[in-house]
């Protein structure tokens, strides 16, 4: 690559599925040859493929944390990445992403400002930013997709006329690092994110026996969830596979006929690798604020509210829909 090229720093310190919302603005920066390095946190680091950033680093400083011990963390970090890229885009909410751009030093530095919404927040960060993009503080009433919003951070090297891809073919081996093998079943993630959505645990069980009548189900979990997995065998009978990386767990939800979940990381895996599925989303008065910005990018999906008492049928009876679909169908709502 020639020496005058761009050179990308990405900070995204956030969960997996934020994380995987870049996954559209890497493919365009890899489609325009444009060399890019990341950086992750622990929690998401292994949320994409090696083939997704020439790098990918993990941040060695803690979120939300204003301490001088902490901010010397990160400006040390910083240090040792210093002229080694022509720009630097801050794709989180997190303090600490911004101080990391300023102590990288890219001459290009492009971060979000809230306006009005962070007025304190908004004029700091221009002080550190050479370039900034709007963002509502809170969910923004024209509705925009997570994936767009992030694209956008790329519009200084991409221009504004390029557009964010939605096809799996392209985003999905930014996710997996190989292939997985298929599998003829419904995948149901156990999680306690059903629970901290306000979703009943007895209506995940329903949901989950309603399609197992009918079709092979497949129960996955974090190995860090043993009790929550407990809880599900020993209400559903089905056996929950315990996982203690992200690549197989990845690679499990990818492989699934259809996925089962809620509104977080295997939804946007099943999402960006063309797995069909369905998102259960808890009610809430911006309801449909929320499902335009964390919709699935790029699958075949249903959304379904989690009203209390009717969503687990509705919840099988969408994933049995979907379960034969053609993966790169057109995506539903």
């Amino acid at each position: 690559m020639p020496d005058d090229s761009p050179r990308v720093l990405i900070i995204r310190l956030d969960g997996i599925g934020d994380a995987l919302a870049l996954a559209p603005l890497l493919a365009a920066l890899h489609e325009h040859r444009i060399a890019v390095e990341l950086v992750l946190r622990d929690a998401n680091a292994e949320a994409f493929a090696a083939r997704a950033a020439e790098r990918i680093h993990r941040a060695p400083f803690d979120l939300r944390d204003g301490s001088r011990a902490n901010r010397e963390r990160i400006a040390a970090f910083g240090r040792t990445l210093r002229g080694r890229y022509t720009h630097a885009l801050v794709a989180t909410e997190d303090p600490g992403g911004y101080l990391l751009a300023a102590a990288v030093a890219a001459p290009v530095r492009v971060g979000f400002v809230n306006g009005w919404g962070k007025p304190l927040k908004t004029l700091w960060v221009r002080r550190l930013m050479t370039h900034v993009r709007w963002r509502s503080a809170g969910l923004d009433r024209r509705a925009p997709h997570e994936c767009a919003v992030l694209f956008g951070l790329g519009e200084p090297l991409l221009g504004a006329h390029v557009r964010p891809t939605r096809d799996p073919a392209v985003l999905r081996p930014l996710v997996l690092d190989t292939e997985p093998d298929p599998c003829d079943a419904v995948v149901v993630q156990v999680t306690d994110k059903w629970e901290r959505s306000d979703i009943a645990f007895t209506e995940v069980v329903a949901a989950a026996r309603a399609v197992a009548e009918v079709h092979p189900v497949r129960a996955l979990a974090s190995a860090a969830e043993e009790e929550t997995a407990r809880r599900f065998e020993r209400k559903t009978g089905i056996a929950v596979e315990r996982f203690a990386t992200l690549p197989p767990w990845k690679a499990a939800v990818a492989s699934a006929r259809a996925v089962i979940a809620p509104d977080g990381g295997a939804v946007h895996v099943a999402s960006m690798t063309g797995t069909p599925v369905v998102a259960v989303f808890p009610p809430q008065p911006a309801f449909h604020l929320q499902v335009a910005r964390w919709s699935p990018w790029a699958a075949p999906h249903v959304i379904v509210e989690a009203r209390p008492g009717r969503w687990p049928d509705d919840a099988a009876r969408a994933a049995l829909r979907l379960a034969p679909a053609i993966r790169n169908a057109p995506h539903t709502t």
